[in-house]
């Protein structure tokens, strides 16, 4: 094992002593939920690393702790997860609207399907109607 492979574990207080965007981009979830918790920011706790990272981010910034540049980097992120949920959010309806196409194209051809056989008992009664007519007159 290198020194570069190993990470020293996350230090709560020195973070706070000196906090650094490079630092919390390294950060697991787990360590970016102690500097959320020590900083009393309301999270959920399903919610993503990304967006309590941004929510960390975005008090530094608020109690001048950090400079607001470090958001115009990190608001973009996700910017771009919620183009990719919007593109699939569009492809998912794509696929349900062309089921349902395909769910009433079926619907019509078994309608269709349906008159054809009716009509075609119903010639098919008029020709035994008419061969027992024959069959009474003669």
């Amino acid at each position: 094992m290198r020194d570069t492979d190993f990470k020293m574990p996350f230090n709560l207080d020195k973070f706070v002593a000196s906090p650094s965007v490079e630092e919390l981009d390294s950060l697991k979830k787990s360590d970016i939920v102690k500097v959320a918790k020590h900083y009393g920011i309301e999270f959920q706790p399903l919610m993503r690393k990304d967006e309590i990272k941004r929510y960390v981010l975005e008090y530094l910034v608020d109690e001048s702790i950090l400079p607001s540049t470090v958001l115009e980097t990190v608001i973009t992120v996700p910017t771009d997860n919620t183009f990719e949920l919007k593109r699939l959010e569009m492809e998912m309806n794509k696929e349900i609207r062309l089921k349902e196409m395909e769910r009433e194209r079926e619907r019509e051809e078994r309608e269709r399907e349906e008159r054809e056989r009716e009509r075609k008992e119903r010639e098919m009664q008029m020709q035994r109607e008419k061969r027992q007519e024959n069959i009474n007159l003669g």
